[in-house]
């Protein structure tokens, strides 16, 4: 499965947030969009869905245009877990991740794959709660849960790390990175997206920057040019991709350390 952005624009409140912003997703790979608040990261993966509207460009899905698939068509074909974590009504978390079956036809073992869900990411012990009484980690793992039982070949996630501690961050991240599926993830953490991502697009004044595997992206020019700081992607002693930053202490002193 392949998903395309072809020159997206959007404007909102009269304001340009993507000015033809161009990527794709890599078959069963994760691809990284990362960049400065602002840039326009959550505003390009939410036009997929129509939660906000592109007025330029065009996205596509293995070559069909976006616009042409209902939302239950959408629906089984993407996974997706956005920022926003309300929830209106009082449902149970076996509820809210059950709600992913509405993507998948005629489904005869919907409880053993909501159970499934639940398991994988490790909720099954809080199942029966209520979803409004969850802490947003939780709530997060939920949605991600959800995500999983529509059945979809590809997940879109928007910061899946947010709200999570560092155990629960590196598990969700593990779970992506092995789970066979596309992923298209937008994330802050350039840490995590260093050691986990298998491409990166970065985004600068509405439009990618620059893309590439994340140790070409992650240089200290372009860190320097989209975050304002000293930083770059290099490899350990043991050869694990990681990122560093700089720390100015004094007049031609630097001092490097992870972020």
């Amino acid at each position: 499965m392949k998903l395309s952005f072809e020159g997206v624009e959007v404007k909102l409140g009269g304001r340009e947030i993507l000015t033809g912003a161009t990527m794709q997703s890599h078959e069963g790979k994760m691809v990284g969009i990362i960049g400065a608040n602002g840039s326009g990261k959550s505003t390009l993966v939410k036009t997929v869905f129509g939660i906000v509207h592109y007025h330029g460009g065009n996205i596509l899905l293995d070559g069909k245009n976006i616009r042409s698939f209902s939302p239950k068509e959408l629906a089984s074909r993407i996974g997706y877990v956005g920022q926003d974590q309300s929830v209106a009504f009082d449902f149970s978390v076996r509820d809210v991740v059950g709600m992913g079956l509405f993507a998948r036809k005629n489904v005869k073992n919907g409880k053993a794959l909501v159970n499934e869900a639940l398991e994988s990411l490790g909720i099954e012990r809080f199942a029966d709660r209520s979803i409004q009484k969850l802490s947003g980690g939780e709530r997060k793992m939920a949605f991600i849960a959800r995500a999983l039982v529509q059945g979809s070949d590809m997940f879109i996630m928007d910061e899946p790390t947010n709200h999570l501690d560092i155990h629960h961050q590196l598990f969700v991240m593990d779970y992506l990175k092995n789970c066979g599926k596309t992923t298209l993830i937008v994330i802050h953490d350039l840490r995590l997206a260093a050691h986990y991502c298998d491409y990166l697009y970065m985004l600068a004044d509405g439009k990618v920057y620059a893309e590439g595997a994340p140790i070409d992206v992650l240089t200290q020019e372009n860190v320097e040019h989209v975050f304002r700081i000293g930083g770059y992607a290099g490899k350990t002693k043991k050869g694990v991709l990681d990122f560093y930053i700089f720390e100015e202490e004094s007049e031609g002193d630097i001092h490097k350390h992870t972020n």
